[in-house]
């Protein structure tokens, strides 16, 4: 294998934002039909976000909770958003930015890179491209690829926990980075008959080409998001517009810093052979298990929450002749001092009256009270249905798990500060969905 060495890599790397120094008046007038066309692209998509974000978003609060709840909704978006590093946030929008440019302009792509090929002269091979159906199905591929890969980003990031939140930090810019130097590297390998597999190894044996080069050329984007984001006083229209155009840049100089920093690449791509069929299929058996793994995730949620956030609207008759409370007996009480727990248990009966056309119903649950970090009573919501235009008599039963060590904080906990409220829903038999009802700084 004609393998480059790591400095031959770093070089080609560093260098290729240079390559405008080998455009001549017909690759330059292809390089500025494709800033422009992807400038119109990431325009109309961030026109259509701006004109219709909170009309999505009132749409969806409106069906999915009553009128009044509407600034508590919009807080468990933000919330549900919130949760990630900002920076997972922030690629994945790049990543998929730069997906919808590649899947609509690929051919443009394509013109720029063959007319800097053939005014800079970089090989002396003829063109051997594949059809044009062929290198859209490609496209759609990576397209596919991207979709699953910050899917499950999403999901891994999706925690309290610091070491998940970090391990998704780290591979939503592994993903970015690739992306980048996938899409603008592989053009020129694939006009002389290369295919995707076959792209892949060749990147893989030099991944210091292909990792800085992609980390080069998302940088004007990056460090425009970083800087767009101490400017909170300018609007979502003004932020995302100088993204995008931070976006639109390096996508251009990519597209001829790929093609000179490819060529290289050829040679060795040429003593690679396309993988095999047992190779494939496991490659797509993943695609399709990452893809509908992510697919079930986000319907359960969307149906569970469907059904459980319909609860918001009924309508609730309390019977106050039927409360009681279980009180703890003694030997709770002094059980409570080792495990720290101890359990008070409240019922009463409702009449809940369902007004909406969707059946509700609210499973498997835990409601958790922290404040200040720190746990200070555990509970759940009871099970319950009603069908759609329906009504129950249910009987509530709130068994309350207190830590009697908070006592101790009583003067901490008298306070509106460090307040957060939780409730995790089971979705899935092993997968617990946060719907953030409360948080107070």
């Amino acid at each position: 294998m004609l393998v480059l060495s790591v400095g031959r890599q770093l070089e080609l790397a560093v260098k290729a934002p240079l390559a405008a120094r080998h455009l001549r008046a017909r690759s330059a007038a292809w390089l500025l039909a494709y800033l422009a066309a992807a400038g119109l692209i990431l325009g109309v998509v961030a026109y259509l976000v701006i004109k219709n974000q909170d009309r999505l978003i009132d749409g969806l609060i409106s069906y999915v909770l009553p009128v009044d709840w509407k600034m508590t909704a919009k807080f468990m978006i933000k919330r549900l958003f919130g949760n990630q590093e900002q920076a997972v946030i922030t690629n994945a929008v790049l990543s998929m930015s730069l997906m919808v440019v590649t899947i609509t302009l690929f051919p443009l792509k394509e013109k720029v890179s063959a007319a800097l090929e053939e005014d800079a002269k970089l090989l002396d091979e003829p063109f051997d491209e594949h059809p044009l159906w062929f290198q859209a199905l490609e496209e759609a591929k990576l397209f596919l690829a991207m979709i699953a890969a910050q899917a499950t980003i999403f999901w891994i990031g999706y925690s309290d926990d610091e070491t998940r939140r970090t391990i998704a930090l780290v591979l939503s810019y592994v993903v970015l980075f690739a992306g980048v130097g996938f899409d603008f590297l592989c053009p020129i390998l694939q006009r002389h008959k290369q295919r995707y597999s076959v792209m892949v190894k060749t990147l893989l044996a030099h991944p210091f080409l292909w990792f800085t080069f992609g980390a080069i050329f998302a940088l004007p984007a990056i460090i425009t998001a970083r800087v767009l984001s101490t400017h909170s006083d300018w609007s979502p229209g003004t932020q995302l517009g100088f993204a995008f155009a931070a976006q639109v840049v390096g996508i251009a100089l990519a597209a001829i810093g790929g093609t000179v920093a490819g060529a290289p690449l050829l040679a060795d791509a040429k003593n690679r052979t396309h993988s095999r069929l047992p190779t494939r299929i496991a490659v797509w058996a993943l695609l399709i298990g990452l893809l509908a793994w992510n697919a079930h995730r986000f319907y359960v949620i969307g149906t569970s929450l469907n059904h459980k956030s319909q609860l918001l609207k009924c309508q609730y008759d309390v019977d106050w002749s039927s409360f009681g409370a279980d009180v703890p007996s003694a030997l709770d009480l002094m059980g409570a001092y080792k495990s720290d727990a101890i359990t008070v248990g409240m019922h009463f009966v409702v009449q809940v009256t369902n007004p909406t056309k969707v059946d509700v119903e609210i499973e498997d649950n835990r409601l958790e009270v922290k404040q200040a970090d720190q746990v200070v009573a555990l509970t759940s919501l009871p099970r319950m249905k009603v069908k759609a235009g329906g009504s129950e008599r249910v009987t509530i039963k709130v068994p309350l798990t207190i830590k009697p060590s908070q006592a101790l904080r009583i003067r901490e906990l008298l306070t509106t500060k460090n307040w957060a409220i939780t409730l995790w829903l089971q979705i899935d038999d092993d997968f617990e969905f946060p719907f953030y009802l409360l948080e107070s700084t």
